[in-house]
């Protein structure tokens, strides 16, 4: 028993220093509880596991209507409308499409969704995170 102990501690540390995961304690809390772990604990650049991404992805597929593969602001409104966000008005969901927004094109991709989304869900647990991607589903 002893053995497998370090050998689960050294190959978690020798995946740290080979893949240098920008939250590296989210990256081990990953290793040790998902599913696939080995291939959904890697992070991206944005330090999103492929995990969390896949789930950010249903969001943004459930969001994207015409399946442009952009959101624009009408597809934006429609969903948090139809999710539950009917308690933000027109002025505030303008600001937050402005924040996800980053080339300034009136349209989110896949991209700025995720690097949006991993600014905000970053300190989340994975409870807190599912939870989350479970409200913006429902």
């Amino acid at each position: 028993m002893r053995h497998e102990v370090q050998d689960l501690m050294g190959g978690l540390i020798q995946a740290v220093v080979t893949q240098k995961p920008s939250d590296p304690v989210q990256f081990l809390i990953d290793r040790l509880t998902l599913e696939n772990a080995v291939v959904m604990s890697t992070q991206d650049d944005n330090g999103l596991s492929l995990y969390r991404r896949q789930r950010l992805l249903e969001v943004f597929k459930a969001m994207d209507t015409d399946r442009s593969g952009k959101v624009d602001l009408r597809e934006t409104v429609g969903f948090a409308s139809k999710h539950g966000g009917s308690v933000l008005s027109d002025k505030e969901l303008k600001s937050i499409f402005k924040d996800f927004d980053e080339n300034l094109n009136n349209e989110i991709d896949e991209r700025e969704f995720v690097k949006f989304f991993s600014r905000t869900a970053g300190p989340l647990s994975n409870v807190a995170f599912d939870e989350m991607i479970a409200e913006m589903l429902v």
